[in-house]
């Protein structure tokens, strides 16, 4: 990395306040803290209020005083603002942005999705430093790709703390398809709790923040259901393993105030329209921990980007969002109504909501509230697949959490190696799980595009009833056109997703960061098949930094590119990749406690 890129000395208060002033900090303040791109009348060919436009931009960063959901709070703002300022660049640019700490504390900014040299990816501890208390680093990169993306924190777990914006890149070239007016939809959870007490107390108690367990009413619907010989079976397995099956998300409702675009449902933010336009949504998932289904009654979606690449079309009436992944639909609505944007989150323990309306102040119905749903088989088989045994993770010591505070994802401190055990995992049998038919090619591999036996893309995942409305799933998504590298992979590189949901560790291949002793390794140039097998019983958003991982999900040679993978509990996924870009990447579960209790590993291409 050059140090040319760091301006090192300490900023004095008199120049904090004048570069703040530089930096439109005033005006953001005058204002008030929310994003000036939430705009209710979104974005035209001529309107782009509160953006910030490339190819050069100025951001800092602090912590202020501003109230979420009607609670004073202390978020991190970027340019005066939570969430930050929309960075809008344009394909073709040499982007430039420079990035003040005003924090008393390392920070960074991670530009989730694109492709650019390694030292400018902002991951501390893997390829760059980070940017230290009063200190400017300058992210100098070429703007190769176009779409919609976002940007974050990769210190600590300043995620959660509101450290996170919007990044659209403007095609160079016309895009293939069109439409009249924009809005970014950036959906995020917030807790008014500290981040690293959320963290303690996950590694102190499973299901912490699960308020929906199980009850005698649902015994007894389920043994009406099903008898009582098999809902006592069924019973009794969850409670050998100690486990519960309305375990859905780890961080729940009960702590999390969902926001979009920075408001909370009971402030029902507009997004204004002209009744007979087509209205593009850019629907990014920045949570720190949540999935999000999304449905706009009364309207169909269609679903014309994911994770910022192009795919063919597809009508649907809801979509599930995994956390870093980002969708763009059309909408066109006719009639002059209000309509609601309704993001529920997968566990139904709250929701995000916006109305999308012809004037402001206007809202409609907010649709009934979905069950929670139980895990079924395919998690159970999956925690038994891993062949695990809990009884040696009693005795793990959680004292050194309490030293985790300000932590980043380089080095992982605080973590004891007392999973040590879940190395001997045996993986096995999960070959012979149910799905695709296998097509082998003349290397004896599979064949290019084709779906990996164990995968399930034709399914949008828990709680999700197919036959309620159309929803999208992996398997409809078809890219628009074929991508460059149309070779068979050379090799296959089988990675497991694992964890301790009872004590709280994530890993791959049963080991955390802390425990692993090099990198995973690409070799430059070449073109392989990256296999993950999810042997718990969550789903994972799986994040691969610097290069794109080309979904197998039985498109052929129209298979489409991603940035972040959702793998459903005991699915096993495939996507190609080329591994054209020299130098360490992380690669990790974007479930931002997951990846800080150990599921992050680092890729080196040479």
């Amino acid at each position: 990395m050059a140090r040319s890129s760091i301006i090192s000395h300490p900023l004095s208060r008199r120049q904090i306040l004048k570069g703040g002033a530089a930096l439109g900090l005033g005006s953001a303040a005058a204002m008030g803290l929310t994003p000036a791109w939430a705009n209710p009348w979104g974005r035209t060919n001529v309107y782009a209020q509160g953006v910030e436009e490339g190819p050069e931009v100025s951001l800092a960063i602090r912590r202020e005083s501003h109230p979420i959901d009607g609670q004073e709070a202390t978020p991190i703002t970027i340019n005066g603002t939570s969430p930050g300022p929309m960075i809008r660049l344009q394909e073709g640019q040499d982007a430039v942005l420079r990035v003040t700490n005003l924090l008393d504390e390392p920070t960074s900014i991670h530009w989730h999705g694109l492709i650019l040299p390694p030292e400018m990816d902002g991951v501390p501890g893997v390829s760059f430093a980070g940017i230290a208390p009063g200190e400017t680093f300058t992210y100098r990169f070429p703007v190769r790709q176009n779409g919609t993306y976002w940007y974050h924190s990769h210190s600590g777990m300043q995620e959660q703390l509101g450290h996170a914006g919007p990044l659209i890149i403007d095609a160079a070239e016309r895009e293939p398809f069109r439409y009249d007016r924009e809005h970014v939809l950036l959906l995020t959870d917030w807790t008014f709790e500290d981040p690293m007490s959320v963290f303690r107390n996950l590694k102190t108690m499973e299901g912490y923040y699960n308020f929906q367990e199980r009850t005698i009413a649902d015994f007894f619907a389920d043994v009406r259901e099903k008898g009582f010989a098999q809902t006592a079976e069924m019973r009794g397995m969850w409670a050998q393993m100690r486990m519960s099956s309305r375990d859905i998300a780890d961080v729940t409702g009960s702590t999390y105030t969902y926001l979009l675009n920075g408001h909370s449902s009971q402030e029902n933010w507009n997004a204004l329209f002209k009744a007979g336009e087509r209205i593009r949504l850019r629907v990014i998932n920045g949570s720190a921990m949540s999935f999000f289904d999304v449905r706009i009654p009364g309207l169909k979606m269609t679903v014309v980007a994911a994770d910022g690449q192009p795919v063919q079309p597809v009508p649907v009436d809801e979509f599930r969002i995994g956390v870093a992944e980002t969708y763009d639909v059309l909408v066109s609505p006719e009639d002059d109504r209000a309509y609601t944007i309704f993001a529920e989150s997968m566990d139904r323990s709250g929701y995000a909501r916006a109305t999308l309306a012809p004037r402001e102040g206007m809202q409609a119905d907010i649709p009934e509230r979905r069950q929670i749903a139980d895990r079924g088989m395919e998690a159970m088989a999956a925690h038994g697949m891993g062949g695990m045994d809990h009884s040696n993770m009693a005795g793990m010591d959680h004292s050194g959490m309490s030293n985790m505070e300000g932590m980043d994802h380089s080095n992982m401190p605080g973590m004891s190696s007392d999973d040590a055990g879940m190395e001997g995992m045996d993986h096995s049998n999960m070959g012979g799980m149910p799905g695709e038919q296998a097509k082998i090619g003349e290397n004896g591999l599979l064949v290019a595009g084709e779906a990996q036996p164990g995968s399930r893309y034709d399914q949008a995942g828990i709680g999700i009833d197919p036959n309620e409305r159309r929803v999208l799933v992996y398997r409809d998504l078809k890219a628009f056109t074929p991508w460059p590298d149309r070779r068979e992979p050379g090799r296959e590189l089988e990675l497991h997703l694992t964890g301790n949901m009872e004590r709280y560790m994530w890993s791959f291949d049963g080991k955390k960061f802390s425990e692993v002793t090099g990198p995973i390794h690409f070799v430059k140039d070449e073109r392989l098949r990256l296999i993950l097998v999810n042997d718990t019983m969550m789903e994972h958003p799986i994040h691969l930094h610097g290069m794109w991982m080309e979904l197998e999900n039985g498109q052929g040679e129209l298979i489409p590119r991603k940035h972040t993978l959702n793998v459903k509990p005991g699915e096993r996924v495939s996507a190609l990749i080329t591994a054209d870009a020299e130098g360490s990447w992380a690669f990790h579960c974007h479930l931002l406690y997951h990846m800080d209790a150990g599921m992050f590993r680092v890729v080196q291409v040479s």
